[in-house]
């Protein structure tokens, strides 16, 4: 049996996309083992998340949840 996974694209302007890769370096060269763009993807997600009251408690549960994902 065979799996595939799919994706999701997401549209950057180029002049952000380059800011970004700027800031990633420096930071890699400061701190080896940058995030995997999962990890980005929830972080932000959670941020978002968490601003909200309605909300709050809904993102924490999906961030234990997200830490156990992690760490398979």
């Amino acid at each position: 049996m065979k799996t595939s996974k799919t994706g999701v694209s997401v549209m950057i302007p180029a002049d952000i996309w380059q800011s970004l890769t700027e800031i990633r370096s420096q930071l890699d060269a400061s701190c080896p083992g940058a995030p995997t763009p999962i990890e980005e993807a929830i972080r932000e997600i959670s941020l978002h998340y968490k601003s909200c009251p309605r909300t709050e408690e809904e993102m924490e549960a999906f961030c234990k949840r997200a830490e156990s994902w992690k760490r398979r």
